[in-house]
């Protein structure tokens, strides 16, 4: 018997657009240009006799039929993805290695390495939490996550996570400022400073941080410092004073109470982590399966379910 399907490039594009609702970026994942999406869902539209998009002016979002679909087809696409996974290698599996900076691994990717993990246990994931640079005796990750260095010839680059750094304390300490606290109020708290040796959006911290709230130069001394964000984060855990750190790295403690932001002031992060992934591996359907998982993971917190460009 026929098999009565739709057209199965439509589908794949569909797929992307879903996921990513962007055009754009549906054609930057699969090589084809944004108006190559565009007529693929509109082929794939007639096929279905529905809408599976509303085209607005600022972009593009699902309809409650493409919503129904995407989310059938991901899975169906998912299972497809784990027994090519499977077929490749049915003796053992293929791992996909991922490098990444230390508190970054630590603090965000972890966890949902742990939830890719439980939906896909057939892929074998090793996390390499190391520096950015690394020699040319070392072997090329899968896929790395670290700020933005430039244009890499044979990798792949894409935004994965921006964000906005926080003054935070366990609750006890920030229950010690006033009731209507002011920036001027941390000067004479215990500061934790984070350095780092390497240029990121650490540059200034408390300096900058201070000087975005009105302040002229100040001569901060602190007696607390680290040189990871994570280890910060665990001193003011135990009650060490405050710290500057970017939000996205105290999603979990925010959440449970056992920090809080302690200002509401916030200071935009200048240099975004990059994922980048290594092309040659991405002929390997796992690693394009990660690849694909992280950049929703980073899309969800950066833009939520809002309408995105086309």
């Amino acid at each position: 018997m026929t098999r009565h399907l739709p057209p199965l490039p439509a589908l794949r594009a569909f797929e992307a657009a879903a996921r990513h609702l962007s055009f754009a970026r549906a054609g930057g994942e699969l090589g084809v240009t944004p108006g190559a999406i565009s007529h693929q869902m509109k082929q794939l539209e007639d096929w279905v006799e529905a809408p599976l998009f509303e085209r607005r002016a600022n972009g593009v979002r699902l309809t409650e039929t493409g919503r129904v679909f995407a989310t059938r087809l991901g899975a169906i696409f998912d299972q497809i993805t784990a027994a090519s996974v499977a077929a490749r290698a049915p003796g053992g599996t293929s791992t996909v290695t991922v490098r990444c900076q230390f508190s970054l691994a630590t603090k965000w990717l972890v966890p949902r390495i742990c939830r890719f993990h439980a939906a896909h246990p057939d892929i074998a994931v090793a996390v390499l939490a190391l520096p950015h640079r690394w020699s040319a005796n070392e072997r090329d990750p899968d896929i790395a996550i670290y700020h933005d260095r430039g244009t890499i010839t044979g990798v792949r680059q894409d935004m994965l996570i921006g964000g906005k750094l926080i003054v935070v304390a366990a609750p006890v300490v920030a229950a010690q400022l006033p009731a209507a606290p002011t920036p001027a109020d941390l000067l004479s708290r215990p500061l934790i400073r984070v350095h780092f040796s390497e240029p990121g959006w650490y540059d200034e911290g408390w300096e900058a941080w201070f000087a975005a709230t009105g302040f002229g130069h100040l001569e901060l001394h602190m007696t607390l410092s680290f040189n990871l964000v994570h280890l910060a984060v665990e001193a003011c855990l135990a009650g060490a004073g405050f710290a500057l750190v970017p939000d996205f790295i105290v999603e979990q403690e925010l959440a449970s109470g056992r920090l809080v932001d302690a200002f509401g002031i916030t200071l935009p992060i200048r240099q975004p982590y990059v994922l980048t992934t290594n092309e040659a591996s991405l002929v390997r359907p796992e690693v394009a399966m990660l690849r694909s998982w992280l950049l929703d993971e980073g899309m969800r917190r950066t833009e939520g379910v809002a309408t995105v460009q086309a």
